[in-house]
């Protein structure tokens, strides 16, 4: 082969090598990560929040509404609205695959074409999603959750992955049902009936921070009214159940008592505007009561003990209880009873 030839030979294969290894270089973009969105947190409130542990969970709002909203404020502040939490990942090369998976609690994942196209609902998002990064190695994946309990979030991308951890936050506006007993229901006139109970979100999540002046109790029969005082109102701090007392009427007879929702999404106390999606609130509870003479209850109640007593006094004779006793010893020879005489 002559020189010539060698030449353009070794040319054409330095070009093909080098057409083949451009891609490579073109796509590279840096390390895998994931980062949230300042703006789209209520953790931002706590710089050490930053989704790494169980501890420095993310947290955003538990939607109250059927509909996911973004907070679209791009400051370091606290969002008031956003109930989305946005992370964008980033890729060592363009075009790659890319999956999140969330589990535990209530979260729940969608794409940003999802959130391009609108219209979500709390019953939009997958527990996993796979996109493909753009040129940049960079993709847009968003979290809402409808539970305050511990979620995570798992980032996988061509062998590495992320865990970003997040809760919701579930405030006194966001009441949907009261879920209480009462007991006893029989009292003595101006005797005590506690309450025992909780107050939940549309999804089931325990409301904390509720006081005396979240519930109130109307009362009817007797001097029964409106805005009855409860005593000892509590809220257990680690259970969230509240516990409270009610003082009967005062005089013997029947009466009714209701317990109304006074901090709900709308300006009518006791009645939470209904969202389809959540089934239907619980704004009021009533419970049938009763103040009764409790004297004239032990009286009766010893006449009727007394009247039983002698029926089965009556009800078994000497010759039966003979037989009976017969029948035993023999069948039991070791553990005999005596007869009666």
């Amino acid at each position: 082969m002559s020189k010539k030839l060698i030449a353009v030979a070794s040319a054409a294969a330095l070009a093909l090598a080098g057409l083949i290894a451009m891609p490579t270089v073109a796509t590279a973009v840096g390390p895998f990560a994931v980062s949230t969105s300042v703006s789209d947190t209520l953790s931002r409130a706590a710089s050490s929040a930053d989704g790494s542990t169980g501890d420095l969970e993310l947290t955003i709002l538990v939607p109250s509404q059927d509909v996911l909203r973004l907070n679209v404020m791009d400051l370091p502040a606290n969002s008031t609205t956003g109930t989305l939490l946005r992370f964008k990942v980033t890729t060592p090369l363009g075009g790659a695959a890319v999956t999140a998976t969330a589990a535990g609690g209530g979260a729940k994942l969608v794409t940003q074409a999802q959130v391009t196209a609108g219209s979500l609902t709390t019953a939009s998002g997958a527990s996993t999603v796979s996109v493909t990064s753009d040129s940049n190695g960079e993709v847009t994946v968003y979290a809402y959750t409808t539970s305050t309990s511990d979620s995570t979030v798992t980032f996988t991308s061509a062998g590495s992955s992320k865990i970003i951890y997040m809760k919701g936050v579930s405030g006194l506006l966001n009441s949907y049902k009261l879920n209480f007993t009462a007991s006893p229901l029989n009292t003595a006139a101006s005797g005590d009936i506690s309450f025992t109970g909780t107050v939940t979100d549309m999804f089931g999540n325990l409301i904390k921070g509720v006081t005396s002046t979240s519930i109130r109790v109307n009362g009817i029969g007797g001097n029964l009214s409106t805005n009855l005082t409860p005593v000892d109102f509590a809220q257990n701090a680690t259970t969230s159940v509240i516990t409270f007392d009610i003082a009967n009427r005062d005089t013997t007879g029947a009466a009714a008592i209701n317990l109304v929702m006074t901090t709900v999404l709308t300006a009518t106390e006791g009645s939470p505007t209904k969202v389809t999606a959540f089934g239907n609130p619980v704004g009021t509870q009533f419970f049938n009561v009763n103040a009764v003479d409790l004297s004239a209850q032990v009286t009766a109640l010893t006449a009727q003990v007394a009247a039983l007593t002698a029926q089965l006094e009556g009800s078994v004779t000497k010759d039966k209880y003979n037989k009976l006793a017969k029948r035993w010893n023999k069948n039991n020879p070791r553990n005999k009873v005596k007869l009666a005489n």
